[in-house]
């Protein structure tokens, strides 16, 4: 079952269904791609997966989570980001691009305020991460439009999609959560108010980008703490994106506040798969809805 190739909807073919994960990788250098992430997934493209997925890029420089983070916002380092895919795509390799926003998860040297889809301060941060402010509607907007040029961008250097990053508390689960999500206007209030954001970014990438291109996302099962983005939540996001055509879903947990992310839990040591339970009761048993990978937590 490992060795067979796996077929996405668009087309895309993996040649087996070894699936690497986003690691953060911290290699980049004033926020611009590296000769050594180069070497990196040309060791791994080598290694036979079917696909890898790269660690964060950011859409913004506002957005980052790490102060190595690769930020994405225009073509500066095309060069650099061409020979990136070509050594990630190289023995018939599938390389995906992880794209995110930290939102209110950055470190207060990265950023003094913070932006999130509402003023509500982390837990348990304090003296490492600051505060937020709410973004104002223009704002997001002006966000949904970040997300779409990363993926633009990656495309035109070579990359084979992109993961839209929606788990782990970062900006777009921010928008997801009823407790980090306390807005009143089309942004917030209902589940579907909540995963607006997310919609647009992907609808605006699906338009922008090629039919061959794969679009997938990352998606929290739970967050794991009180009043927050639940199972129930996650089923309903799933069955959403996979009606609009997304090509994968990668099932994750937790965040900052409760990383679940990074727990093993003893049901976890047997299977070696963190969040493969709860996707086996979700969505993902029917046959509309997208498929999933669910066995790497980072």
């Amino acid at each position: 079952m490992l060795f067979q190739t796996f077929a996405f909807k668009n087309g895309q073919t993996a040649k087996n269904r070894f699936f690497k994960s986003a690691m953060e990788e911290q290699l980049a250098k004033h926020n611009r791609p590296t000769e050594q992430l180069v070497r990196l997934y040309d060791t791994w493209a080598k290694g036979g997966a079917g696909v890898l997925v790269t660690g964060n890029v950011m859409v913004a420089d506002n957005g980052k989570g790490s102060i190595n983070d690769v930020v994405l916002t225009d073509d500066r380092s095309m060069d650099t980001l061409k020979a990136w895919a070509k050594a990630g795509r190289q023995n018939d390799t599938l390389l995906i691009m992880q794209i995110n926003h930290a939102g209110k998860q950055s470190p207060k040297v990265l950023s003094p305020t913070p932006v999130a889809p509402s003023a509500v301060a982390l837990q348990g941060m304090d003296g490492f991460i600051n505060p937020p402010r709410e973004l104002a509607a223009g704002e997001i907007e002006e966000l949904v439009g970040r997300f779409i040029e990363t993926a633009r961008l990656a495309e035109q250097a070579g990359f084979s999609g992109v993961q839209i990053h929606g788990a782990h508390g970062y900006l777009i689960s921010q928008f997801l959560s009823p407790h980090h999500n306390r807005r009143n206007d089309k942004w917030g209030g209902s589940l579907e108010n909540r995963m607006r954001f997310l919609v647009e970014i992907y609808q605006g990438i699906r338009a922008a980008v090629g039919s061959e291109f794969l679009v997938g996302l990352k998606l929290n099962s739970a967050d794991f703490q009180k009043g927050g983005f639940d199972e129930n939540d996650s089923i309903r996001v799933v069955q959403k994106m996979s009606e609009l055509g997304i090509d994968f879903i990668e099932i994750s947990g937790g965040n900052y506040e409760s990383p679940e992310m990074l727990t093993a839990k003893e049901s976890t040591k047997k299977t070696g798969s963190l969040f493969l339970g709860l996707c086996g009761k979700s969505a993902c048993r029917q046959p509309s809805a997208a498929d999933y990978y669910g066995r790497f937590p980072f």
